[in-house]
């Protein structure tokens, strides 16, 4: 067990071997794993071990349900999934949407990566993936991994280094064109060395906790591309994918399906499992649902609405999950142009949102109130904290006229036109919703610009827009990985481009701090001072609903939408 006086001086320079196990506790009064940070762990083989139910673990709260695996895994067979559009492209270093990350997951491995069978993806379960063993400097440094020998790509390219050390660069510096969400989270790697093909030395600018380093460096966005991939400014990465993963030879039809074959070559010896994967393209939920309740989806998500109906349709059929995610729904501000650059404006606009009507009318229940981190994981503020700060306490009977009085005091009247931006499939509930509410507080005439997905992403990143209602699926329940992306000065899906000195200071402190109880108590002051700059107004964290028919064996329902989309521990009774 680790205490919070031995963590860091069990972390040594020594190689762990593959075989080591991840031996994870909590820390005393913390409840942050910590035995995972210092090497890594998996089957003797080096590949993770197989997933054992059906079921998914869960978060604090999420009721997710399991079901025991039926015989030890086997070959053959294909898993139909579905999703809403075509993906803007195969290239994840530059992607943040799902409709990306299910097709071109499969194909790619990361450094390291999470064990299938936590869906709670603590730091706890970080296993090796195309990374053998590491090695973190009990300054938190250096992190040295060393990688697995006879790793080919797709096309034949044998996997080193290099290869490894490129794809990071391409995020920390990306090429013209590219702009990557998580650049920012990488950015404490000052230098990277190669000393031999296998070989991977990462030096960092300033200390960084294995509980924030590793997990980031294992979300699933962070795929190895072949270093002549990077260099050839001719790859077409809107229709093409080559990468070391389970599954290879892709054919993608657009707007009908994207289809793959399983690697007969993949370097975790007897994976996959499956003989290829299906991803259908529907835009229509209601084909989506009847796709599922016919059989031909064989795992499906199932929106608030519809969930009852289907598993009373399904029945028996199939086991069913809900859990709390990693998703939060958001209200994103234009500070570049009036009146969003007023504090007072946002402040009122924050007041006016009912969140327990957007949890009701939106979701139909399946959300929580939340602030910038997980609601019920390591991190987050207790609710009531949270509760505490202007704007996000339970509504009144005076809030309405409170948010009325402080828009009045800004100078902006009745009849303001104003236009919420909208990405068509995803989030036209919750923009009608906002709609709504903003005309009822204050007089506004409100117009939806409903865009399609790759459209709507451009005009968001080059911040052409009013407002945006927006939901952010993040892979991470983590204070570096989360404000690197979206609450810091210059954080890529910062939208509306608001910080404060005092959150950036914060920042750094928890940042940096290697004790993990000190550091609690660092996230939570970050918290404190973030909630009430407005970077984003959060209007609830998701709860998702998932289907998997009884013969999809060893299924878990994750924390995260994107970290456990490989596929390769799924097998068909």
């Amino acid at each position: 067990m680790l205490s919070e006086t031995n963590y860091w001086s069990s972390l040594t320079t020594r190689r762990i071997t593959r075989r080591t196990a991840l031996r994870g506790a909590s820390l005393a009064g913390v409840g942050l794993a910590g035995a995972a940070l210092i090497g890594c762990g998996g089957s003797k083989d080096g590949s993770a071990p197989a997933a054992g139910n059906t079921g998914g673990t869960s978060a604090p709260g999420s009721g997710a349900t399991s079901a025991p695996a039926a015989g030890q895994p086997k070959q053959g067979g294909r898993i139909a999934r579905a999703q809403n559009s075509d993906p803007p492209s195969f290239d994840q270093h530059g992607q943040s949407s799902t409709v990306s990350n299910l097709p071109s997951t499969p194909m790619f491995n990361t450094l390291v990566g999470f064990d299938y069978k936590d869906g709670d993806e603590k730091p706890t379960s970080i296993i090796p993936e195309l990374a053998e063993s590491w090695e973190v400097a009990k300054d938190g440094l250096t992190y040295t991994f060393k990688l697995k020998a006879g790793v080919k790509f797709h096309d034949g390219t044998p996997f080193v280094a290099g290869d490894v050390k490129e794809s990071l660069q391409r995020q920390i510096t990306p090429p013209k064109g590219l702009t990557p969400p998580r650049q920012d989270q990488l950015k404490v790697i000052k230098s990277m060395e190669t000393p031999d093909d296998l070989t991977l030395k990462l030096n960092l600018s300033r200390p960084s906790s294995p509980l924030s380093m590793l997990p980031i460096l294992g979300q699933g966005w962070m795929a190895i591309y072949a270093q002549k991939d990077i260099a050839n400014d001719k790859f077409d990465w809107k229709n093409k994918a080559n990468g070391t993963g389970p599954f290879r030879d892709m054919k993608y039809e657009r707007g009908v399906k994207i289809t793959m074959e399983r690697n007969k070559d993949y370097h975790v010896k007897g994976r996959p499992y499956l003989d290829g994967l299906d991803i259908y393209l529907m835009p229509q939920e209601a084909s989506r649902d009847s796709a599922l309740q016919a059989g031909q989806l064989q795992v499906a998500s199932m929106g608030a609405g519809s969930a009852e109906s289907l598993k009373k349709a399904i029945g028996e059929k199939a086991n069913f999950f809900r859990r709390s995610t990693l998703g939060f729904s958001v209200l994103n501000y234009n500070t570049s142009k009036a009146p969003w650059n007023d504090e007072r404006v946002r402040k009122a606009v924050n007041l006016a949102i009912v969140r327990e009507d957007a949890i009701k009318v939106v979701t139909k229940g399946e959300a929580v109130v939340g602030g910038y981190l997980l609601p019920g994981g390591d991190w987050a503020l207790p609710e009531a904290d949270i509760r505490k700060v202007p704007g996000y306490e339970p509504q009144g009977a005076n809030a309405a006229a409170e948010a009325k009085k402080m828009m009045d005091a800004a100078g902006v009247k009745e009849g303001l036109n104003v236009t919420l931006l909208v990405r068509q499939a995803f989030y036209e509930d919750l923009c009608l919703f906002t709609g709504d509410q903003l005309q009822k507080a204050f007089g506004w005439k409100v117009k939806q610009d409903s865009l399609e997905t790759a459209v709507a992403y451009d005009r968001i990143n080059k911040r052409d827009f009013d407002l945006v209602p927006w939901g952010h699926g993040v892979s991470l329940d983590d204070p570096d990985a989360l404000w690197a992306e979206f609450y810091i000065k210059g954080a890529p899906r910062n939208y509306s481009e608001l910080s404060t000195p005092e959150i950036e200071d914060a920042f750094l402190k928890q940042s940096t701090e290697l004790d993990p109880a000190k550091r609690k108590e660092l996230v939570n002051q970050l918290q404190k001072v973030s909630l009430p700059a407005l970077g984003k107004s959060i209007y609830y964290w998701s709860m998702s609903q998932t289907a998997a028919y009884k013969q999809v064996q060893g299924y878990v329902a994750h924390v995260s939408p994107y970290n456990d989309k490989k596929f390769d521990t799924l097998w068909l009774s």
